[in-house]
């Protein structure tokens, strides 16, 4: 129990500053180096990018650039960029039920400009003409600039963690091993949102480069931006990686456990609605989209290391249900993986995805009974 005041009667509970707050979240939201990424993608892709490029120097110790082709910010958004939750995409709570959009929190610039020694946002809604701006630590925005620019956003981040020593220096120490976490991440992104995954099906061309301090520029990623899974892995991986994979594509029903469908039952109560006990409130409909590898001896992998998993197209980890792939692969080829590319296209209101900051975490409704049955469907 917390002590409210000491014995001379002053009390010891005090609110955190404003400052202090939002460099403690701010830490919270951008863990690593391929958060810091996911975070500027997944805006390129809300704002209707074809093309996107990663720039890292130095493995993205140095600095990391992302340009896209997307709609640019409009001016009226340019002072409300970087604030805290500040956002296009939700305006209300409920929203988060039927939301389409990668990002909604309206975290990302924010807390990106607390944690970089700088933060430059380069957009343009109106070409040839372009405007240049400088965030401050608080997410404000700073000097501004014209300058030439075709439509789209650039946003450059330099010496990510600097006003954070240790963790700046785990970055510097494991920077090569902090690259390849950021270009795995990316290659999820290449694979899913990128090939047209959702129900758009719009290709993103997807480039993705390093370059060294001697100035050699190394291409790491590049997608020809076709709407297609195999077209995207064939562009990551080479046209031999195709001959043992083969189409994922499951449908199947999970009944909703009793508590959950007892809460669906009660709103329809509360909200004055005549639900008649309808039998398809029970019952939730699962499709799974991807591929996989042939399940013989000699297809799979050694590692679990190209395993992608994906909820109404949106990156996530699904920890249980990788476990079941792999389990149910294992009884026909023992010592190998597959090579797995999954998503799962479940109703809004059955998962969430507002668990995590990253929100690469998701709650699915009734996951015991999703992974039961997809062991038995696979």
């Amino acid at each position: 129990m917390a002590t409210t005041s000491t014995q001379s009667g002053t009390s010891t509970i005090k609110a955190i500053d404003k400052t202090s707050i939002h460099r403690i979240t701010s830490g919270q939201v951008v863990i690593d180096l391929q958060t810091a990424v996911k975070e500027l993608v997944e805006n390129s892709l809300d704002a209707g990018a074809t093309s996107i490029e990663v720039r890292f120097k130095q493995y993205g110790v140095a600095s990391v650039e992302v340009v896209d082709n997307g709609c640019g910010v409009a001016e009226e958004d340019w002072e409300s960029i970087g604030l805290k939750h500040y956002t296009s995409k939700i305006a209300k709570f409920e929203d988060l039920a039927t939301v389409q959009t990668f990002g909604f929190r309206g975290e990302a610039l924010s807390s990106l400009s607390a944690l970089c020694e700088s933060v430059v946002v380069t957009t343009s809604t109106k070409p040839p003409m372009g405007i240049q701006l400088e965030l401050e630590k608080s997410g404000r925005v700073g000097k501004q600039t014209k300058i030439a620019r075709p439509r789209g956003t650039t946003v450059a981040l330099t010496n990510l963690f600097a006003p954070l020593p240790v963790r700046r220096k785990e970055l510097e120490r494991n920077a090569k091993r902090e690259f390849s976490k950021a270009l795995h991440l990316l290659n999820g992104y290449a694979l899913g949102p990128c090939a047209g995954m959702d129900k758009s099906a719009k290709g993103v061309r997807l480039t993705v480069s390093n370059q060294l301090e001697k100035g050699l520029k190394t291409i790491q990623i590049r997608t020809q931006g076709t709407p297609s899974f195999r077209a995207s892995m064939t562009a990551l991986w080479g046209p031999k990686v195709m001959d043992s994979i083969v189409d994922l594509d499951l449908n199947f029903v999970i009944h909703r456990e009793k508590a959950s469908l007892k809460r669906i039952r009660d709103s329809y109560a509360d909200s004055g609605l005549d639900n008649n006990d309808n039998e398809g409130d029970s019952n939730i409909p699962i499709q799974v989209k991807g591929l996989i590898s042939i399940f013989s001896i000699g297809c799979g992998r050694t590692g679990t290391d190209r395993q992608f998993f994906y909820v109404n197209g949106r990156p996530c980890n699904l920890t249980k249900v990788q476990k079941a792939f792999n389990e149910v692969y294992r009884s026909f080829n023992v010592n190998q993986a597959p090579f797995l590319l999954a998503n799962f296209i479940v109703p809004t209101d059955c998962c969430d995805v507002n668990v995590s900051p990253d929100k690469r975490t998701i709650f699915l409704q009734s996951e015991g009974n999703l992974v039961d049955a997809l062991k038995v469907c696979v």
